[in-house]
């Protein structure tokens, strides 16, 4: 058959499509925007009487399937490489939710070759894609993160690859395109993108947006993370007279298309992909996303290649720039838990500070507010509260960015890093953390 023909007999309804899973199956959808219309998964969850022993892995889900009801965990387990919405809410009603320790880079090594030798599963894997091109390649759009191995594990586990024809997917490029032979079914429904704009800076987000505008320099590689400040670090980007930054990111930064009009993102001194924007995903607005559709300058690729360490220092002054929950004087900090509770994951924060950290002129730049939004608890600590799920240690933490300075804790003993870290929290704890260092010795005891 040629590829129309293909394409017609295999296109079907969100209830035909479900009747591929099978008990003992493992259900995959993808990151952010790939994920799979409603209609879809809940009619795979509506057969939750018929089936029993399926594993659902997502990460960082943006809607709220029928499957995270309560009444659905007899048949489905959840389990999540990077906590979204649903499955904190899921949480928040003392549901059971199973989190994946992983760095955005090794989801492929630990999940695919790891956790499918305990327990062989078949896999189904539920995207959401483009209509097939004039050649019969549909195209994963805006999300790549982990598309490829979803697709590989499915086709050798003898699952199948079921796809939503979005005609709202722009089409991207990098390794974002498959053929429709890959495919067991496709569902064609219209539906436009969800949209997540960047909420507005606090005065305090704007303070810390300026200090890691001052960390940078013309020719940087930069990764930036998701969120108000570096929402705002783009916009004074646009206006600091940097120019010809690169990029190499897990995330389209919002603004990229201002600062490529400007010329502070120019990417044409970078040693790998030069010229180019190199991404996993995107999520953001509307102009984040035409920015991306079908702009050759942006390419992408799975995460086991934009986040690997390896990739990452092979480039020259990469400069990684992320958020954090909370750090202790030693430098260790949490980006995903508040205490023992899951908020979010690893990501690629980890990745990122690594490879920056063996880059030639990298640094890894990581970002906490001085205080909670209230006022009332520091986030410099003397410890990190019990349960507290580290996302980058001590040895690799670089920059410690507050609205009150830029704490360099490369090179730093750890009485060095100590007192780094007393000077950029806030005025109002800088004694009591002086008092908890002198009695953990890692400052000298005053001598009057």
């Amino acid at each position: 058959m040629n590829w129309q023909d293909i394409y017609r007999s295999r296109i079907m309804t969100p209830e035909q499509a479900a009747k591929l899973v099978n008990t003992g199956d493992a259900i995959y959808t993808p990151l952010g925007l790939g994920q799979p219309s409603m209609p879809i998964m809940d009619a795979i969850a509506d057969r939750k009487d018929e089936l029993s022993d399926i594993e659902y892995f997502s990460a960082l889900t943006l809607r709220p399937y029928k499957i995270y009801k309560p009444e659905y965990r007899k048949t489905f387990t959840l389990i999540s490489g990077f906590m979204g919405s649903p499955i904190l809410q899921a949480i928040g009603r003392s549901e059971f939710a199973n989190y994946y320790p992983n760095n955005a880079s090794d989801g492929y090594v630990r999940f695919r070759m790891h956790r499918q030798r305990h327990k062989f599963r078949k896999v189904i894997s539920v995207q959401q894609v483009t209509p097939p091109d004039e050649h019969g390649y549909i195209n994963i759009g805006l999300d790549g993160f982990m598309t490829q191995m979803n697709f590989e594990d499915a086709y050798e586990t003898g699952g199948h690859c079921i796809a939503q024809i979005n005609p709202y997917m722009p089409r991207t490029h990098g390794a974002t395109n498959f053929h429709v032979s890959l495919f067991s079914a496709f569902i064609e429904i219209a539906e436009p993108l969800l949209q997540m704009p960047t909420p507005e800076a606090t005065e305090v987000e704007i303070a810390m947006a300026k200090n890691v505008v001052g960390l940078l320099r013309d020719r940087d590689c930069i990764q930036i993370g998701i969120g108000a400040v570096p929402m705002m670090v783009s916009k004074l980007l646009a206006e600091s007279g940097l120019k010809d930054l690169g990029v190499h990111t897990e995330m389209v930064p919002a603004g990229a298309g201002i600062l490529v009009d400007k010329g502070v993102i120019s990417g044409k001194y970078k040693k790998n992909h030069t010229g180019k924007i190199v991404t996993a995903f995107t999520v953001g607005d509307k102009a984040t996303y035409d920015f991306c559709a079908n702009n050759p300058m942006v390419e992408f690729y799975g995460t086991s290649y934009t986040n690997s360490m390896w990739t990452i220092a092979s480039e020259d002054n990469v400069v990684a720039i992320n958020g954090s929950v909370e750090v202790d004087l030693l430098g260790q900090i949490v980006s995903e838990s508040i205490g023992d509770i899951m908020i979010s994951g690893s990501g690629g924060q980890l990745d990122f500070a690594i490879g920056a950290f063996w880059s030639k002129g990298g640094r890894a730049i990581n970002l906490v507010p001085s205080t909670t939004s209230d006022g009332k608890i520091s986030r410099i600590v003397p410890f990190l509260k019990p349960g507290s799920r580290i996302t980058v240690p001590r040895n690799y933490a670089g920059y410690i960015v507050t609205e009150y300075g830029v704490a360099d804790l490369y090179g730093k003993s750890e009485p060095e890093r100590t007192e780094a870290l007393i000077k950029v929290a806030h005025p109002k704890f800088r004694e009591e953390l002086e008092k908890s260092a002198r009695e953990r010795n890692l400052l000298s005891p005053k001598i009057f």
